[in-house]
């Protein structure tokens, strides 16, 4: 009867590993300055076409795809940021606006992968990647991607846990995210700070776009389907929080595979609806906890001031 479960759930743990790779630099965009960053789908089209585009030249050179996926990404999110968001910053323009600036720099940014793409003559295209089975679960292939995804995706979320707390970029970010204006009185390097989360936030997208790419078609919409299932991710997570983004990949990961697995086999239900799952999850969440089921620093950090207060009483 559960015969179906196993492979459910390593397919499950895998679509989790990509989703943290795509949503964890949105994650770090929410935290620092503040922007729901819609624009950031698009990194993850860029880092697939740049593994697409290096691949062509050095088939199978997946460490160097990465690499140049990342350097891509991360560049172009910086460029978007000193042509676009930093002058309507420095205006004091409402989240209003920024959020309106990231649909039009989005709709920029996929209608030009859309003309290069088409001129190159890669509308719809795969990475020349080797995808080799290492060993298998109930039926379920583990291959090298898997694990791969699987190790980049935890290695992101540490990395970024620590460097936002124990590194002085860190630190500046953190404060920036507290006060700007405060931070930058105090002498703190705001504007290179800035830059840093950029490059971090484009670049890790690009990684999960590179690492999703040769197991999908790429095409210039291909960061624009998954914009949904990253936003409920980072939503489900409380936005600015990295252990909440990591239980957000695992809910939607499961979701949109062994709880449609279930729903299917027992009631019927067809695959068609999965879909609706990101949808479902955001009004939930936004119903029952809107701040998510995450904590950001500086939560977690009160928390602990008052558990120490309290003590000390």
């Amino acid at each position: 009867m559960l015969n179906w479960l196993l492979g459910s759930i390593v397919r499950s743990i895998f679509e989790s590993g990509i989703f943290l790779m795509v949503s964890i630099g949105l994650t770090l965009t929410l935290a620092v300055v503040k922007l729901p960053n819609f624009a950031h789908a698009e990194f993850i089209t860029i880092g697939a076409y740049t593994t697409l585009i290096v691949t062509q030249f050095l088939p199978n050179n997946l460490p160097f795809a990465l690499i140049a996926s990342f350097l891509i990404s991360g560049l172009i999110a910086i460029v978007v940021h000193q042509l676009a968001y930093k002058p309507l910053i420095k205006r004091r323009s409402s989240l209003y606006i920024l959020v309106l600036a990231s649909f039009a720099v989005a709709q920029f940014l996929r209608y030009t992968v859309f003309i290069l793409a088409s001129i190159g003559g890669m509308l719809s295209a795969h990475p020349l990647i080797n995808v080799v089975p290492v060993l298998y679960i109930a039926g379920q292939a583990l291959t090298n991607i898997y694990l791969l995804t699987l190790l980049l995706a935890i290695l992101s979320a540490v990395f970024l846990s620590l460097f936002f707390k124990f590194t002085l970029t860190g630190k500046s970010m953190r404060a920036i995210s507290s006060n700007q204006v405060l931070a930058q009185l105090s002498g703190i390097n705001t504007e290179r700070a800035i830059n840093v989360m950029w490059i971090l936030a484009g670049g890790l997208a690009g990684v999960g776009g590179s690492m999703l790419s040769p197991y999908v078609t790429v095409t210039p919409a291909l960061g624009f389907n998954l914009l949904l299932e990253i936003f409920a991710v980072v939503i489900f997570g409380g936005l600015t929080s990295f252990i909440g983004t990591i239980l957000g990949s695992l809910i939607m990961g499961f979701a949109e595979n062994s709880l449609m697995d279930f729903l299917n086999i027992y009631f019927s239900v067809p695959y068609t609806y999965t879909p609706l799952i990101p949808f479902s999850l955001i009004i939930i969440v936004l119903l029952i906890k809107p701040t998510g089921f995450g904590l950001s620093y500086s939560v977690s950090r009160a928390l602990k001031q008052r558990l120490i207060r309290t003590q000390s009483r």
